[in-house]
C-alpha cells in the first residue's frame, strides 16, 4: 500500500512533489530524450509510406519529416511539404511515471523505471507520427490527396489517431504502467474505498 499519511490525498501530494523533482531532472535532458521516439517515428513513417517519406531531420526538440510531397504557396511557388512536431509534447510521460513510482515507493523501481521508459517509446512515436500525418492528410490535404491517396475516410482515421496520441496516451499509458508495476496501490485504494463505504453504512445505521 502507499506509504503516505494513509490517504490517497497524501499520496497525490507526494506524487506532485516528486513530479516537480522529475521535471527538473527531465528538462535539461529533453534534447536527448526526444531522440529515441523521433528515430522510431521516422522509421515507422519510412516503412509505412516509402513512396513519399525520405527521412527525418532533427532540430532541437523539433522533428521535421522530409517528404517528396509537392505543395504550392499563395504566390504559386512549388515546394516540398516538411511537417514539423515538437517531440516534448509527447515525452512528459517519462517524468510522470518516475514521480508515481517514487511516490508509491515501488519495490525495485530502479529497473521498473527504465523498463517503463522503453514501453513508453512506441506510444510517444505514435503521437509524433500522427501529428505529421495530420499535417499531411488534413492541413495540406487538398494539395496532397492525389499524391498520398488519402481519402476522407483515411483523413478521419488520422484525425482520430492524432486525438488519441495527443490527449489520451501521454497521460494514460504512464498511469497504467505504474499500476502494472505497483499493484499494491490499486489494492490499497480498493481497500480504503471499501472501508470508507463500511464506515458510511455504520454511521447511517
Amino acid at each position: 500500500m502507499v506509504r503516505t499519511a494513509g490517504t490517497l490525498k497524501g499520496f497525490f501530494a507526494t506524487a506532485l512533489l516528486w513530479l516537480l523533482v522529475a521535471l527538473a531532472v527531465w528538462y535539461p535532458l529533453r534534447h536527448w530524450l526526444v531522440l529515441p521516439p523521433a528515430w522510431l517515428a521516422g522509421k515507422a513513417m519510412a516503412a509505412a509510406f516509402p513512396g513519399w517519406v525520405t527521412g527525418v531531420q532533427l532540430d532541437g526538440n523539433t522533428q521535421v519529416l522530409l517528404t517528396t510531397l509537392r505543395v504550392w504557396s499563395a504566390d504559386n511557388r512549388v515546394g516540398e511539404l516538411a511537417p514539423e512536431v515538437n517531440g516534448l509534447v509527447y515525452a512528459y510521460g517519462a517524468p510522470l511515471l518516475a514521480a508515481l513510482l517514487l511516490a508509491s515507493r515501488a519495490r525495485r523501481w530502479w529497473w521498473k523505471l527504465p523498463a517503463g521508459l522503453l514501453v513508453l517509446l512506441p506510444f510517444q512515436a505514435w503521437g509524433i507520427c500522427f501529428t505529421w500525418l495530420l499535417q499531411v492528410a488534413v492541413v495540406a490535404g487538398e494539395q496532397t490527396r492525389i499524391q498520398t491517396r488519402f481519402g476522407p475516410w483515411e483523413a478521419n482515421l488520422i484525425a482520430a489517431g492524432y486525438q488519441l496520441g495527443f490527449l489520451i496516451l501521454p497521460t494514460l499509458v504512464p498511469v497504467l504502467l505504474w499500476l502494472a508495476f505497483d499493484r499494491r496501490v490499486l489494492a490499497g485504494a480498493m481497500i480504503e474505498g471499501a472501508l470508507a463505504g463500511d464506515r458510511g453504512q455504520d454511521s447511517s445505521g
